[in-house]
C-alpha cells in the first residue's frame, strides 16, 4: 500500500512557469484536472490533465482567460464563478476549501470537438491574494469511474489507489469498513496511517523490484492498524501505475486473512494434536496404502518411526485372519455408513498380538483409522469378572475364616500380588489379628521375624477408615526383594479389619489396582457382615426355637400337672397315675418315651417301672439293673443329688461307618433326663424322659420338671393317704420310741414333763408345723430346749392354760413328717419321761414290713410293739352337716347363712358388715359376735378329733 517507493522518474515536460511552490506542492496533488484563476478569470496555473483534456500544453494555457475554453453557445460562466468566489467565506489557511461548487459545461478541444466536463470551484487565499481553483473532470470518464466505483465497492476485498507520494487517492467501502476510518479522512492521508515503518519499507522494496523486473503484481502479507489500534492481518496484491513511463502510484487489493489464518492455525493445531496424540491415527487411500501414520500408531504396533509404515498396506497392522475379517465384514459397513467402531486384534512388528479399540471413518477416497491399545482395560475387565465370581463365592461362605481365605486367594490369583494378608479386629484382644495370608506373606514372616507386614500402617487405615498407600520409593540394589523398601497398600474392610498387600520390586501398582482392592475389600466386608447377620439370625432363630420349645415344654408340664390333679380323682392305684403321666408327656412331639421307676427301700434297684414309648422288655431290664447302669448314669446322679440331670449322646454321620447324605456330615442327638420324684425330702421314684432334640431341657424346662417331680411325689403320697382314708379296714402300728434325737423325747427327759401330739400341718419345702400340748413344764424352759434342738427352726407358745399350754414348732425332720411321707397317719403320739408311744394307721394293703423298715432306718431306739387290724369308719357329708348344725345356735346359723349368701365371704366382698347388719336389723358388733362364734364351731367340728364331732374327709 505504498506509492512513493523513493523513485525519481524522469519527466519530459519543461519546467513550470510558476515559481511559487504552492502550485507544485498543493495544487499538483489534486485529483483530476486543476486550473487556478485569479479574480479576473485568468489562468495562472493548469495541471497536466487539463492540457490533455483540452489538447493544449499546460504552459500554453498560462495567462489565457478561462472563458476561451468554453463553447460559444454557452453563457460566459466567469461572472458566475467570480460571484461564487466572492460569496465564499475567506479562509485563514493556505489550504483548499472543502466546500467546492459544481456544475456541468462543455469545453472546446484543440481539435475543435467538444469535451463534456464537470467543474468544481473552490477558493483559496495565498500570500494575501484570493485565487479560484477550478477542477475539471471529463464527464464520460467520471461516469465510467462512478460505474467502476460501484463495482469496486461491492467486492468483499479492500481496493485502494495511492499516488506517487503514498497518499490515498481512492478507497472502496471495504477499506473504510475494515479500518474504521471515514473515507474523507483517508483520502489525501499518507499510507503510514495504516502501516508501520517496517511494513512500508518492505512494501517499497517490493515495488522497486516490480519496476525493475517489469512484473505485473506482487503479493505480500502485512498487518493493517485500524482506527482502534487493532492489528488486522491482511494479504496485499499490489500493482504499479505508470504514465508515460513515469511512476504515478500504486493500486492494490487488500484481503482480510484473519479467518484464513485461524483456519491455518487450527489445521496446525490439529496436526500437532494428531502428531502428539496418545491414540494411534492413520490414513489410507483407496488402494489401502497407508499415506499417513502418527508416531503413536507406529509405537502401538512396535515400529520406531512412522515412516516405516507409510507406503505399506494397512493389513500389516493385523494378523492375517483379522485383516480378512476387517476386509470382509467391516469395510463394507464403513462404505455404507461412513464409519465403524469396535474391537480388533492388532499385530506388532515382532508378531505379538494385542487387543485394540479401533474406529474407521470414510474420508474422501480414503479411510481414517484411530486405534488404542486396550490390553490393560481387558485385563481389568477380566479381573472385574473374576472379582464378581469371588463376590458370589464370598456371599456363600459362612465363617470369617472361610471369607478371609477366599479374599486372600483373590488378591494373589486375580490381582496378582504375592504378599498380602487380611487382619480382622479382635474385640476381646482389642487388636487386628492375622486371619489369612498368602504363601508369600507366610514366607516373609518366617524369614523376617521382626517384620509384621506393616501392622502400624494397617492400624492407621483401620482407625481412619480410609485406604492408606505407603508410596515408599524402591531403594537398594537392583533385584532386591526386601519389602521394607517397597510400597504397601492398606484398605479397610469396613469396621471388620484391613486388607494389606506389599508391592514387590517386580510388581507395579496404580490407581486401578487400588480401586480393585477397594472393591474386593467392600465385597469381603459385605460377606463378613452377612455372615455375622446370618449367624445372629441363626442364633436368634435357635433362641426363638428354644424359647418356643421351652414354652411348649412348660405348657406340657403344666398340662401334666393339671392331668395329675384330675387323675388323682380317678386314679385308685399308683400304677395308673404313673402311666397317665407318661402318656401325657409322650403325646408331645418333644419326647419319644417316658417311664417312672419306683424307689422301694434302700435297694440300688427300682422296685417296679411303668412307661410309655418303651418296650416291656426294656422295663423288665430296668428293674433288674443297677441304678448306676441306667441312662448312662444320669438316673444314679439324679437320685443322689435329688436334682434333675440331663445327658446328651451324639452320633455324627460319616464317622465309624455312619451314613453320609448329600456329601454333608450331619449329627443325631439323644437327650436323656432324669427327674427325681420327691415328697418333702423323701425320694419316692424317678421320672426318665427321652428326646431326640437338644433344646427341650433348657433351664426353664429343668425348673419346670423339678417342680413336676415334686407334684408327682406329692400325688403318689396322696394316693397312699387316700387309700388310708377310704379304706374300710386299717392296720394300726404301735411304736415305742426312746431316740434322744427326737425333740419330744429329749424335751420330756430334760424337763420331766408330758407332751401330747395335737396336729401336724405340712408347709413348703418339706417342712411341718406341729402343735403339741405340754404339761408339767414352764413355757420358757420349753422354748429354751426348742432353741437348742437341731431340727427345730422356730418355736412359740400359742395357747397357755392352767391345764397346760400348746407349743407350735416348725421342723424339717420329725417322726410325724416321716409318717406322712410314707402315706400313713399318726393317730396319736405321747412322750413322757424320755420315752414315747406312737400309734400309726396304714392301709390294710400297705407293706407293713417296708413301713417298719422305713421307720427303723430313720430313727434310732424305735421298736414296733403291736400290730392291730381294725375297722375304719367314714363320716359322710350329711352326717358332718348334721353334727355341725347341732353345735350352732339359731342366730349363729342365720348370721353365717346370710353372710354367705350376701357375698360377705367373696373376694372382693359384695357387701359390708354394716350393710349386712342393717339388713338383719341388728348392730354391727352383734353380727361380728354371731359370725365369730359360728366360725369357731364350724372349724372346731372340722379340725378337732372325732370324739364328739365326726371327722370329714
Amino acid at each position: 500500500m505504498s506509492g512513493k517507493a523513493n523513485l525519481e522518474p524522469k519527466r519530459d515536460t519543461p519546467p513550470s512557469r510558476h515559481p511559487d511552490p504552492f502550485f507544485g506542492e498543493e495544487i499538483a496533488t489534486g485529483i483530476g484536472g486543476l486550473v487556478c484563476l485569479d479574480t479576473t478569470g485568468t489562468i495562472v496555473f493548469a495541471g497536466p490533465y487539463v492540457g490533455e483534456l483540452v489538447g493544449y500544453d499546460p504552459d500554453e494555457l498560462f495567462g489565457r482567460p478561462l472563458v476561451d475554453l468554453f463553447a460559444d453557445d454557452r453563457d460566459d460562466p466567469l461572472e458566475q464563478f467570480l460571484e461564487q468566489g466572492r460569496s465564499r467565506p475567506k479562509h485563514q489557511d493556505d489550504t483548499l476549501s472543502g466546500g467546492a461548487l459544481e456544475c456541468t459545461h462543455s469545453l472546446v478541444h484543440g481539435d475543435g470537438r467538444l469535451v463534456p466536463v464537470t467543474l468544481a470551484v473552490d477558493e483559496v487565499e495565498h500570500d494575501g491574494r484570493r485565487l479560484l481553483i477550478v477542477r475539471l473532470r471529463n464527464r464520460t470518464e467520471l461516469e465510467a469511474d462512478r460505474r467502476y466505483d460501484g463495482v469496486v465497492n461491492t467486492v468483499a476485498d479492500g481496493i485502494y489507489y495511492l499516488d506517487s507520494e503514498g497518499r490515498f487517492v481512492a478507497v472502496n467501502d471495504r477499506i473504510v469498513e475494515a479500518t474504521g476510518y471515514e473515507r474523507d479522512y483517508l483520502l489525501g492521508e499518507h499510507v503510514s496511517v495504516l502501516l508501520d515503518d517496517e511494513t512500508i519499507e518492505r512494501t517499497e522494496h517490493r515495488i522497486r523490484e516490480l519496476m525493475r523486473t517489469g512484473g505485473e503484481s506482487v503479493t505480500l502479507d502485512l498487518d493493517v492498524t485500524t482506527a482502534t489500534g487493532e492489528q488486522l492481518p491482511c494479504e496485499l496484491r499490489l500493482s504499479v501505475l505508470e504514465r508515460h513511463g513515469e511512476f504515478v502510484g500504486t493500486v492494490g487489493v487488500v484481503r482480510d486473512v484473519t479467518d484464513r489464518l485461524e483456519r491455518e492455525r487450527a489445521v496446525e493445531h490439529r496436526s500437532a494434536v494428531i502428531e502428539s496424540a496418545i491414540d494411534g491415527m492413520g490414513f489410507s487411500d483407496e488402494t489401502g496404502e497407508l499415506c499417513y501414520v502418527n508416531p503413536a500408531l507406529a509405537e502401538l504396533h512396535g515400529y520406531d518411526e512412522p515412516e516405516a509404515l507409510v507406503g505399506t498396506s494397512w493389513k500389516v497392522l493385523f494378523p492375517e485372519e483379522e485383516a480378512d475379517r476387517i476386509e470382509r465384514e467391516i469395510l463394507p459397513i464403513v462404505l455404507e455408513r461412513g464409519y465403524w467402531r469396535g474391537e480388533a486384534t492388532g499385530k506388532r512388528a515382532d508378531g505379538s498380538r494385542f487387543p485394540q479399540e479401533h474406529s474407521l471413518t470414510a474420508h474422501g477416497d480414503g479411510i481414517v483409522c484411530v486405534a488404542r491399545d486396550i490390553t490393560e482395560r481387558k485385563t481389568r475387565e477380566r479381573q472385574l469378572e473374576a472379582l464378581i465370581e469371588v463376590a458370589r463365592e464370598l456371599m456363600s461362605a459362612d465363617t470369617h475364616d472361610d471369607i478371609a481365605q477366599i479374599g486372600i486367594e483373590a488378591v494373589e490369583n486375580v490381582l496378582e500380588f504375592e504378599v498380602a494378608c487380611i487382619r480382622l479386629f479382635d474385640e476381646d484382644a482389642n487388636r487386628l489379628a492375622f486371619v489369612a495370608l498368602t504363601d508369600g506373606a507366610l514366607e516373609l514372616l518366617e524369614t523376617q521375624m521382626a517384620y509384621d507386614l506393616e501392622s502400624t500402617l494397617a492400624g492407621r487405615a483401620f482407625r481412619d477408615e480410609e485406604p492408606l498407600i505407603n508410596a515408599t520409593d524402591q531403594r537398594g540394589d537392583v533385584g532386591s526383594e526386601s519389602p521394607f523398601e517397597n510400597a504397601s497398600v492398606h484398605v479397610p474392610i469396613g469396621r471388620c479389619g484391613v486388607l494389606s498387600f506389599i508391592v514387590r520390586s517386580d510388581e507395579q501398582v496404580d490407581d486401578n489396582d487400588v480401586h480393585l482392592v477397594e472393591l474386593l475389600a467392600m465385597g469381603i466386608g459385605a460377606a463378613l457382615e452377612r455372615a455375622d447377620r446370618t449367624r445372629l439370625l441363626r442364633t436368634q432363630e435357635r433362641e426363638l426355637r428354644q424359647q418356643h420349645n421351652q414354652l411348649e415344654t412348660l405348657i406340657r408340664i403344666n398340662a401334666v400337672n393339671n392331668e395329675i390333679s384330675t387323675s388323682l380323682v380317678a386314679a385308685t392305684v399308683r400304677e395308673e397315675l404313673d402311666r397317665t403321666i407318661c402318656e401325657h408327656l409322650v403325646e408331645s412331639e418333644f419326647y419319644q418315651s417316658a417311664w417312672i421307676g419306683r424307689i422301694e427301700g434302700a435297694s440300688d434297684r427300682f422296685g417296679s417301672a411303668i412307661g410309655v414309648g418303651v418296650e416291656e422288655s426294656y422295663l423288665d431290664t430296668i428293674t433288674n439293673a443297677s441304678l448306676s447302669g441306667i441312662g448312662g448314669g444320669v438316673v444314679k446322679r439324679a437320685i443322689e443329688s435329688q436334682e434333675m440331670h440331663v445327658i446328651y449322646q451324639y452320633q455324627i454321620d460319616g464317622i465309624n461307618g455312619a451314613d453320609e447324605e448329600d456329601g454333608e456330615a450331619g449329627e443325631d442327638v439323644e437327650s436323656i433326663a432324669a427327674v427325681p420324684l420327691l415328697f418333702g425330702d423323701r425320694l419316692v421314684g424317678v421320672l426318665v424322659i427321652n428326646s431326640v432334640r437338644d433344646d427341650v431341657f433348657c433351664e426353664q424346662a429343668v425348673s419346670g420338671f423339678e417342680s413336676l417331680g415334686k407334684v408327682i411325689g406329692f400325688a403318689q403320697n396322696a394316693l397312699k393317704s387316700r387309700k388310708l382314708l377310704l379304706a374300710d379296714s386299717i392296720v394300726e402300728l404301735e411304736f415305742r420310741v426312746a431316740d434322744p434325737a427326737v425333740f419330744h423325747i429329749r424335751l420330756t427327759a430334760d424337763l420331766d414333763c408330758r407332751c401330747e401330739f395335737q396336729r401336724g400341718i405340712p408347709i413348703e419345702n418339706g417342712r411341718l408345723i406341729t402343735y403339741d400340748r405340754i404339761v408339767g413344764a414352764e413355757p420358757s424352759a420349753v422354748l429354751e430346749v426348742a432353741q437348742e434342738a437341731a431340727h427345730i427352726e422356730r418355736a412359740r407358745v400359742v395357747s397357755d392354760r392352767p391345764e397346760g399350754f400348746v407349743l407350735e414348732t416348725v421342723t424339717s425332720h420329725s417322726l410325724v413328717q416321716h409318717a406322712l411321707e410314707l402315706g400313713t397317719t399318726v393317730r396319736s403320739a405321747v412322750a413322757d419321761g424320755g420315752e414315747g408311744t406312737v400309734l400309726i394307721e396304714a392301709p390294710h394293703t400297705a407293706d407293713v414290713r417296708e413301713l417298719v423298715g422305713a421307720f427303723v432306718r430313720e430313727f434310732d431306739a424305735l421298736e414296733l410293739v403291736a400290730k392291730r387290724e381294725r375297722d375304719h369308719s367314714v363320716t359322710t357329708a350329711d352326717e358332718f352337716r348334721t353334727a355341725v348344725a347341732t353345735n350352732l345356735t339359731e342366730k349363729q346359723c342365720g348370721a353365717l347363712e346370710a353372710a354367705y349368701l350376701a357375698g360377705y365371704y367373696d373376694w372382693p366382698r359384695k357387701t359390708t358388715a354394716e350393710e349386712l347388719a342393717e339388713s338383719m336389723d341388728i348392730s354391727s358388733s352383734t353380727l361380728h359376735q354371731h359370725l365369730r362364734k359360728a366360725n369357731w364351731n364350724l372349724l372346731s367340728a372340722f379340725f378337732d378329733e372325732p370324739t364328739s364331732t365326726p371327722r370329714v374327709e
